[in-house]
């Protein structure tokens, strides 16, 4: 009897002491923890299912570019400027990708990737500073992958000779590029030079095939939009104190949107590829792309090469330092041709993901006018951050 009564005791006493504690409090002691988290989760990104893992992603890439343009004519161009720019390189995007397991060998996905570039540096000119680009899908696709039959993406997603033409295996293509991401494009264009361009059909709407790779080597095909289709072979690995990666490509487009003016519906037959190679211990390297198009009931065809050289070394404790060289040519049936050198550097910031760039290009465009060529010199700096 005594100790149902001391049982009884010690309840009753902690049921006085917990709504003692709970007036104390007032009737709402949990009330502004419970909108607190309430507003953490409606600011919180969420996944659509537990099935599907996804990530997010994504860099921010703006830059000074300072331009300067003379052809020493009485009269003719003499002038230079100052813009901020969203480089093409490596530009300014955002992405979300995700992928599910099906079984041990069978996964699935996607990935969607945006981007929008207010002043893009390849599309300013001499008159406008804007080079205004609309927001645009990089990548829109779903893929199936077997680790031992290969890969298949449908839809908006690099073609198979994306790329070929710009591989590096050092950080020298984040400050410059031989491609049609090269800073100024449209004012060289503008002067009568050709349309910078490495002939790859990049970013389009295709169905997309890579195989699993062999000793490094692994095959890229793509066929879609009305009608392209491109065929690629890749190969990166590494082999004693050597780091080496290439490419080649040859694909086909009767496009209409990328035809040449004034022709309907030409058959463009491309061959483009690659090749970049790295000493590691020293950090020493060398990158060569060329390519060539050539357009149905058009005589002659255009090309480009491009050589870089340069070393890549940790000096400083932020990170890796890369400085380069650069030489290239481009030549264009209707729109004569171009000479370039350059130089640049990159910085790597390891602690907060960034990369800070400074390039340098001297421009000889002959615009057909005999020996009055014109001088084109650019000069881009700026930061990429990613995320």
């Amino acid at each position: 009897m005594k100790k149902i009564s001391l049982v009884a005791m010690t309840a009753a006493a902690g049921l006085f002491s917990s709504n003692a504690l709970a007036a104390d409090l007032g009737g709402d002691c949990c009330a502004d923890l419970e909108e607190r988290v309430a507003e953490l989760e409606a600011t919180t990104v969420r996944k659509g299912n537990r099935k599907v893992s996804l990530t997010i992603y994504g860099q921010v890439n703006t830059a000074v570019m300072y331009w300067d343009a003379e052809d020493g004519v009485p009269g003719g161009v003499d002038e230079s400027n100052v813009y901020v720019v969203d480089p093409q390189t490596t530009g300014t995007r955002f992405g979300l990708r995700g992928d599910a397991a099906i079984n041990s060998d069978w996964s699935a996905g996607f990935n969607i990737e945006l981007q929008y570039q207010g002043a893009d540096a390849t599309r300013v000119t001499i008159d406008s500073d804007e080079g205004a680009d609309l927001p645009e899908f990089r990548q829109a696709y779903w893929f199936l992958k077997s680790k031992t039959l290969g890969r298949i993406a449908v839809g908006q997603t690099d073609s198979a000779n994306s790329s070929i033409a710009e591989i590096d295996v050092s950080n020298a293509s984040i400050a410059d590029a031989m491609s049609s991401s090269a800073a100024g494009s449209a004012i060289i264009t503008g002067l009568g030079g050709p349309t910078q361009n490495n002939f790859e059909f990049n970013r389009v709407n295709v169905v997309r095939y890579d195989s699993p790779t062999f000793s490094g080597f692994y095959v890229t095909a793509a066929w879609g939009e009305d009608d392209i289709w491109d065929v690629a072979l890749r190969y990166a690995g590494e082999f004693g104190q050597f780091k080496l990666a290439a490419g080649i490509a040859y694909g086909e487009s009767t496009d209409t949107s990328n035809g040449a003016a004034g022709i309907d519906d030409p058959q463009r037959e491309i061959l483009n590829g690659g090749i970049s190679i790295m000493h590691t211990p020293t950090g020493l390297f060398a990158t060569a792309s060329a390519g060539k198009r050539e357009v149905e009931d058009v005589e002659g065809e255009d090309d480009f090469w491009f050589v870089s050289s340069g070393i890549e070394q940790k000096w400083v404790p932020l990170g890796k330092t890369t400085l380069f060289a650069m030489v290239g040519e481009q030549d264009e049936i209707d729109r004569d041709s171009f000479q370039f050198w350059g130089l640049g550097v990159v910085q790597v910031i390891d602690a907060a993901a960034m990369d800070l760039f400074l390039s340098y290009r001297s421009y000889e465009i002959d615009n057909g006018v005999g020996n009055d060529d014109i001088e084109f010199d650019t000069v881009v700096g700026g930061a990429r951050i990613r995320f």
